[in-house]
Formats: C-alpha cells, structure tokens, sequence
C-alpha cells in the first residue's frame, strides 16, 4: 500500500504543487517564458524521480495553465495581460511540460546506462 502511495499520491502532489506555481508566475509576468520555465524544471525533476508516470506529470503541469489562469482571475488575481477569460491557446504550455518530463526521462535512463557501463 505504502508503495503504491509512493508511486501515485507524491508526485501527483508534486505536480499539483509545481503547476501551482507555473500558474502564479504566469498571473504576474507578462511574457510566457518565465512560466515555462517553471514547467521545464518541473517537469525535468519529475520525469527524473518517477520516469514510469511522465505522460501525467506533463498533463498535469501542462494543463495546470489553461485551467489556472481563469481560476486566477475569477478568484481575483489581476494579470498585467487584457482579461479575455478562458483562454484555449494556453494548451502551448503542453509543450514546455512534455519537454521537460520526458527530459528527465532521458537523463535518468542515460545515467543508469552509464552506472552500469562502468
């Protein structure tokens, strides 16, 4: 059970958290790249830690700006952008999340490749 709880729950929490705060950064900049950084990063480590889930951690941290950014606003952020409300084009973010997840996928498997050759 506790293994299980281990493969899921954490990063799923993680992700959650790391979606979190690509959402607050892109709520207070006024261009994209600072957020995709976050994704980038984000998506590096856990696809790293936890490479058999990376599809979802780059879902969930992809999505996390289409969905938060008008929840941002409905609960009173106020972005240095013209409110336009749901904003479809955000499914970009996709891009930056897979890239880094399955990144870390690749490192983690290069460096187990490596440990072993030597």
């Amino acid at each position: 059970m506790r293994a299980a709880l281990s493969r899921t729950a954490l990063p799923l929490l993680l992700a959650a958290a790391f979606a979190c705060f690509a959402v607050s950064v892109d709520l207070h900049n006024s261009e994209p790249q600072a957020a995709a950084l976050v994704l980038i990063v984000g998506g590096f480590m856990l696809g790293a830690i936890w490479p058999s889930g990376a599809w979802r951690w780059a879902l969930v941290l992809g999505f996390s700006i289409v969905i938060g950014d008008p929840i941002g606003v409905a609960l009173g952020a106020n972005p240095p952008w013209p409110e336009r409300g749901f904003n479809p084009g955000g499914v970009v973010a996709l891009i930056p999340a897979f890239l880094g997840t399955y990144a870390g996928v690749w490192v983690r498997r290069a460096l187990g490749v490596a440990a072993r050759s030597v």
